[in-house]
C-alpha cells in the first residue's frame, strides 16, 4: 500500500511541476510525459528511502521507536 500511495503523490506532484516547468518555459505542456516520469521517480523514491534508513544508526531513545 505504502508503494501505490507514493507513487500516485509523486505522479500529482510531477503534473503540477510539469505543468509549470512549461508555462515558464513557454513549451506545450506534454502530461502523459509527467506522469510517466513521476511513476518512475515515486518508485524509485519508495524502494531507494526505506533501504537507506534501514542501515541508520539505532539508539535506545524513545524517538527511536516512532
Amino acid at each position: 500500500m505504502r508503494y501505490i500511495i507514493t507513487m500516485i503523490w509523486s505522479c500529482i506532484f510531477c503534473e503540477i511541476i510539469g505543468f509549470i516547468a512549461a508555462s515558464l518555459t513557454q513549451m506545450q505542456f506534454n502530461p502523459m510525459q509527467s506522469l510517466i516520469i513521476g511513476a518512475v521517480f515515486g518508485l524509485l523514491f519508495a524502494i531507494i528511502i526505506p533501504a537507506i534508513t534501514a542501515k541508520s544508526y539505532k539508539d535506545k531513545s524513545k524517538y527511536n521507536k516512532l
